[in-house]
């Protein structure tokens, strides 16, 4: 989306929230991809399906806001819970080089400080994802089926637009998944 018409909405957006005029803003399926949104009041607005990948959201109101993946929703329907926490899935490799210090064998724990923005679809953290989605984009790595522990999920960030990959702080090596 063009900048401009990007600031036409907003404009009309704002103006609906304060006034009885203005159209309410509807991003649905939108660019916005690179955008900048900071500060931009995006309460109440429809961003179902917006891409919203690298754009600066800092300090923007997104209050209300329709179609923002919801993190822990997303989490408890996509992956298999037990009693200790959340079951998910990482490569060995991925697509970065891992940290120095971590191992890789069951019992192992890796950290790493993660990057709270959810407009980033890929940021520093422990990379985790769905077994499917791991399968395809690193089919020929070794596959770890992981836990993280509910005391540890407040260090989960989940992007915006997943899909099917997240990130968090904290993850416990169970076991190698078979393949």
């Amino acid at each position: 989306m063009k900048p401009d018409e990007l600031q036409g909405i907003l404009d009309s957006h704002r103006e609906w929230l304060t006034t009885e005029g203005g159209v309410k803003a509807n991003l649905s399926r939108a660019n916005l991809s690179r955008a900048n949104l900071s500060r931009a009041n995006l309460s109440w607005a429809n961003l179902s399906w917006a891409d919203l990948s690298w754009a600066n959201l800092s300090r923007a109101n997104l209050s209300g806001a329709t179609g923002l993946l919801q993190p822990f929703g997303w989490l408890r329907d996509t992956f298999e819970t037990t009693a200790q926490g959340f079951v998910v899935y990482r490569a060995q490799r991925g697509q970065f080089s891992n940290p120095d210090g971590w191992v890789f064998e069951p019992g192992a724990i890796l950290t790493e400080v993660c990057h709270s923005d959810r407009a980033l679809d890929c940021a520093c953290g422990v990379a985790f994802a769905t077994l499917d989605w791991v399968r395809e984009k690193h089919p020929r790595d070794i596959i770890w089926r992981c836990l993280i522990p509910w005391q540890r999920s407040c260090g989960i960030v989940v992007p915006y637009n997943t899909d099917g990959k997240a990130r968090c702080d904290y993850l416990e090596l169970v076991e190698v998944v078979e393949a």
